[in-house]
């Protein structure tokens, strides 16, 4: 489904939303959901008259396996390198868990990653706050893991990754505490989003905020108070 011109949300993604930007003749994915979406990926690819050469860069906006799952397959088929926030680059290489988190919760994070076949990677690209991928500026917004990010064309469209999550009717909502590792750190990344400006924001689960998104998640944390 093509948002605007160049950015599209593909359709039929198991786990998180996954998004194509298309930059001339290149092409920058943008999460790639849960292990074995790749060759939907690159069936979205194809619709746009591009080859799975033309995929240069996979960048994840944080580690958890509904986001980088078929970030490995999805390298070895085109070539492309991955970007990921360096909180969360050890994760991905398998150097770590992929989220620290404690109870019962990890223990789900781990058989997850175990039966879901997840393909740990190294990144190529290390992501800081600040960083660009043109035309994409990266947004450190740690909170619901260590390297979270959000992906910013400024005064246009918000890649919200799981900064933020909205309903089947683009309502913006918080991220649930359950899956988020420090609650205080992700309503301060928030903050720190709401004070951009863009129109659409684009969320990793749910669906797309079209028409003064950053004024709703103002809206959003007024409303939290």
């Amino acid at each position: 489904m093509e948002i605007i011109n160049g950015i599209y949300l593909i359709d039929g993604i198991r786990g998180a939303n996954s998004y194509l930007c298309t930059v001339g003749a290149n092409v920058l994915v943008i999460d790639t959901g849960m292990p074995g979406n790749e060759e939907r990926i690159l069936q979205q690819v194809k619709t746009l008259d591009k080859s799975p050469k033309d995929v240069r860069v996979i960048i994840l906006t944080h580690g958890d396996i509904d986001h980088s799952g078929s970030a490995a397959a999805l390298k070895k088929i085109t070539g492309a390198m991955i970007a990921i926030h360096e909180g969360d680059a050890p994760g991905l290489a398998g150097k770590k868990e992929l989220k620290r988190v404690k109870g019962l919760l990890g223990v789900i994070f781990r058989l997850m990653a175990r039966f879901m076949k997840f393909q740990t990677v190294k990144a190529d690209i290390i992501l800081k706050d600040g960083d660009e991928i043109t035309p994409l500026k990266v947004i450190h917004t740690p909170g619901h893991t260590e390297g979270s990010i959000c992906l910013y064309i400024a005064g246009n469209i918000l890649f919200a990754g799981d900064a933020l999550r909205t309903s089947n009717k683009s309502h913006l909502r918080l991220p649930r505490n359950l899956w988020t590792l420090n609650m205080q750190e992700a309503i301060k990344s928030v903050k720190k989003i709401a004070d951009l400006d863009y129109d659409i924001l684009l969320p990793g689960h749910g669906k797309p905020v079209v028409g003064k998104a950053s004024a709703k998640v103002k809206e959003l944390l007024a409303n939290d108070k």
